[in-house]
């Protein structure tokens, strides 16, 4: 395999996974990718610098289009320790390699249609919970709770967006809104589409932000309606957040 293709295939893998919105938990992402693309081989330990500036290719690549040319600041690796100055280069340190360990720390948000997608969303906050993630589920809402306030308040404070989508949940005003809600906030949208859905840009009387929303992101599949078919989708999102089941 050539040195491109190992940078392709790394950036297109790391890429897969949704950047957080927490900005410690951007440079933990950062201290993490740099760690794992060591360790693959796409670069070295030592990562080159000129006048405080990364020049080394791989990583300026990664930078760009993981990144799009805003990771966050070396000062902020080096104060968390997670690299160390060196003469015109920075070397990745034990607690960056550290993190390849950990599960990172994600609030998440699932949003279904509860007579389409009850089981499964209770799968997927099954599987969430025992990675070590955070999920919320709205049945978790207290009982004569005001539901907007109380939807948009939480979706507002999360920093992921699992939208489980059948054929029947965009007729429901509350999947919509919490859609909405959602990509106002800036969070991360994960649509998983089941029960033989497909979204067609246009096709439904959506706003135009969540039809561009639902028409451009990355969508996981749920092939077939079995058993396998779900475990697959679900292994498949526990992929987007590094964890390998």
């Amino acid at each position: 395999m050539s040195e491109q293709t190992s940078l392709e295939t790394f950036i297109e893998k790391v890429s897969q996974r949704p950047l957080p919105n927490n900005p410690l938990a951007r440079v933990r992402t950062l201290a993490k990718e740099l760690a794992e693309g060591a360790v693959e081989g796409v670069w070295d330990t030592y990562i080159s610098t000129f006048r405080g500036e990364i020049n080394q290719r791989q990583v300026m690549e990664y930078n760009t289009r993981r990144w799009n040319d805003k990771p966050p600041r070396i000062a902020l690796l080096l104060s968390n320790g997670y690299v160390t100055l060196d003469t015109n280069s920075f070397v990745i340190n034990k607690s960056a390699f550290d993190l390849l360990e950990e599960v990172e720390s994600a609030t998440i948000f699932i949003s279904y249609k509860r007579s389409e997608s009850s089981a499964f969303a209770l799968l997927v906050l099954a599987r969430l919970k025992a990675e070590g993630l955070e999920p919320f589920l709205d049945v978790s809402l207290v009982p004569g709770e005001d539901w907007q306030a109380g939807l948009k308040e939480r979706i507002q404070k999360y920093d992921y967006f699992i939208s489980l989508l059948g054929k029947e949940t965009l007729n429901s005003t509350v999947a919509t809104q919490e859609i909405s809600w959602a990509l106002e906030a800036g969070l991360t949208i994960i649509p998983i589409w089941h029960n033989g859905f497909k979204y067609e840009r246009g096709a439904w009387n959506l706003p135009t932000l969540i039809d561009t929303a639902l028409s451009g992101t990355h969508t996981i599949r749920v092939i077939e309606e079995s058993t396998l078919g779900y475990n697959n989708a679900i292994v498949e999102l526990l992929n987007r957040f590094g964890i390998t089941p």
